[in-house]
């Protein structure tokens, strides 16, 4: 499995006095292993037991994912600021 960094854009919603050019999605960057990629969803998990099963998913829809990179040969995916 690969050890990624997902850089991503969350949702951002807003019930108050916010003006329009105050209001823009999130960035964010997740690492995990990525298990499961397709045209719809980026799925990563956080946890692999004996068995070899995965758990602590975490799924993208696929329309937030800015980038995919690898953690280990790419310090610079790591070192977000």
């Amino acid at each position: 499995m690969r050890l990624c960094v997902i850089e991503w854009l969350d949702i951002y919603a807003t019930c108050g006095w916010e003006k329009i050019d105050e209001v823009e999605p999130q960035r964010l960057w997740t690492v995990g292993y990525l298990v499961h990629q397709d045209k719809k969803v980026v799925k990563i998990a956080t946890t692999k037991d004996e068995k070899g099963e995965w758990y602590g998913f975490h799924a993208f829809p696929s329309g937030c994912v800015v980038s995919i990179k690898d953690a280990i040969d790419n310090p610079e995916a790591t070192s977000v600021e």
